[in-house]
């Protein structure tokens, strides 16, 4: 019992960290419990100074940052991209240097990996909000990459240039797309984030896709990878059958979450 509720705190923090701001009686519709045990749980980690519950039933991740999704953004998905990111920070080791490209889930692994206090590691990102949100973790190092503005991130062909020049080709990077077709591949939908994403992949030798069921069989206007250059592909429990048993027939792993 112990153990699932610490499990529940856990989640519980990390669906506040997303969306900013939300009700005690959400809370209970999302995680299957009474309102009475969720305020239970919230009077535990506003003790850790974590959240702040208002007067009228709303609950606040402590924080001075304004770094939530915004849940239109995240569609029906968002229970499933949470447990796709949590487990994403799983796969941090100490002293990683992870590469955390554009999309909801990878933004939300970002954020949940700003609580990890075991590990030190260094992200990199061209999210100006996700760079704000893990510099204040004295463990975690971050580098933002460089380049024009667009939609809070540094994009165009010479986003990181100087970094990606100089650096080193071992890095882990969390990646998603707007979808995954077995004849086209890995897509993103905005034209922008293109050159950024590849030059990402250029340089880690560990590439895992984080995706949720709903991407699996769409196909967007701009390629950006083959399936085969995945090392891990990260995703919910829907997600078709035949597209898991292909990737995996490819010698990918496959972890369903």
């Amino acid at each position: 019992m112990a153990e699932n509720r610490k499990q529940r705190l856990t989640r519980l923090l990390n669906k506040i960290k997303v969306e900013k701001q939300v009700s005690i009686d959400q809370l209970s519709q999302f995680f299957d419990v009474s309102t009475a045990t969720i305020r239970r749980d919230i009077k535990e980690l506003e003790k850790q100074e974590a959240v702040v519950q208002t007067v009228g039933g709303g609950v606040l991740y402590q924080t001075e940052l304004t770094g939530a999704v915004d849940p239109s953004s995240a569609g029906q998905a968002i229970a499933e991209k949470i447990r796709i990111a949590e487990y994403c920070t799983e796969l941090v080791r100490d002293q990683d240097d992870i590469l955390i490209g554009p999309g909801t889930t990878t933004f939300l692994a970002g954020k949940i990996m700003s609580g990890i206090t075991d590990r030190r590691f260094r992200i990199i990102t061209n999210s100006l909000e996700l760079a704000v949100e893990t510099s204040v973790a004295d463990n975690i190092r971050t580098v933002i990459l460089g380049g024009e503005v667009w939609h809070q991130h540094t994009v165009g062909p010479d986003s990181g240039y100087e970094y990606f020049r100089h650096c080193h080709r071992k890095h882990t990077l969390v990646m998603s797309a707007d979808g995954l077709d077995l004849e086209h591949g890995i897509t993103v939908f905005e034209t922008p984030m293109v050159a950024v994403v590849r030059q990402m992949m250029d340089v880690s030798d560990r590439i895992i896709l984080a995706l949720d069921s709903r991407k699996f069989g769409r196909a967007r206007y701009n390629r950006v990878a083959d399936i085969g250059r995945m090392s891990l592909v990260v995703t919910d429990t829907d997600a078709p059958r035949d597209y898991v048993d292909f990737i995996r027939d490819q010698g990918i792993p496959v972890a369903l979450v």
